[in-house]
C-alpha cells in the first residue's frame, strides 16, 4: 500500500513538472491570437549574444514580440 502511494506521488510530481515546462513555450501571438508564429534568432557580434524573438505570420498583424525584442 505504501509503495502505491509513493508511486502515485512521484507520478503526480513528474506530471506537474512536465506541464510547467510546456506552459513556457510560446504558441500564439499575444496581439492577434494567431497560432501561426515563427521563431527568429539574431546573433549580435558586438555582445556575442543570440537574441531570440517571435514574429507573427498573420498578414494582418506581422508584429514581433518576445524577450529578445526588449
Amino acid at each position: 500500500m505504501k509503495k502505491t502511494i509513493v508511486f502515485l506521488l512521484v507520478l503526480a510530481l513528474v506530471s506537474f513538472a512536465l506541464v510547467s515546462c510546456e506552459r513556457d513555450v510560446v504558441s500564439y501571438c499575444p496581439f492577434c491570437g494567431s497560432t501561426n508564429i515563427k521563431e527568429v534568432s539574431d546573433y549580435n557580434k558586438n555582445t556575442g549574444i543570440t537574441e531570440i524573438y517571435y514574429k507573427c505570420q498573420n498578414s494582418a498583424c506581422e508584429k514581433t514580440f518576445g524577450a529578445g525584442k526588449l
